[in-house]
């Protein structure tokens, strides 16, 4: 292998983690962008964007979890074991987006869609969520 194979060969599953990040993401922030309108007409303004956060992450991080087992880590590791830190890291994840977008936004005029506020605090999360799950998941 040469030098530059070498160096690039590390880089490889973060580029493949951010791939299959991409690909959830638009999951997530599609099914989020079309979860608030009803979300807040049954919830009202108190809890919809926590609601419509949940159940977009849930659907995007099955996505996910089978985009990093498969693709990203190429794991091993028994599935109860890793869906079960899996699920944990991203719970966690799920919750501190939610009130930090729900936080943000109640701090910005009612003409910033929530979509501008979402975007920002979920790339944050993402590299905390890559040393996590490389470490302790798969």
């Amino acid at each position: 292998m040469n030098h530059s194979a070498q160096s690039a060969a590390p880089k490889q599953p973060f580029w493949r983690f951010a791939l299959s990040s991409v690909s959830s993401s638009v999951v997530d922030l599609a099914a989020f962008q079309l979860l608030c309108i009803p979300f807040q007409a049954w919830l009202g303004n108190a809890v919809y964007i926590m609601a419509a956060t949940i159940a977009a992450r849930v659907l995007s991080s099955l996505v996910n979890y089978l985009l990093n087992y498969f693709l990203v880590f190429h794991s091993r590791a028994q599935h109860t074991r890793s869906a079960t830190l899996y699920t944990t890291i991203t719970v966690l994840k799920t919750l501190l987006s939610g009130v930090l977008v729900s936080v943000i936004a109640g701090w910005l005029p009612a003409a910033v869609p929530e979509l501008a506020v979402k975007v920002p605090v979920d790339v944050l999360l993402f590299f905390f969520n890559y040393l996590l799950q490389k470490k302790f998941v798969y």
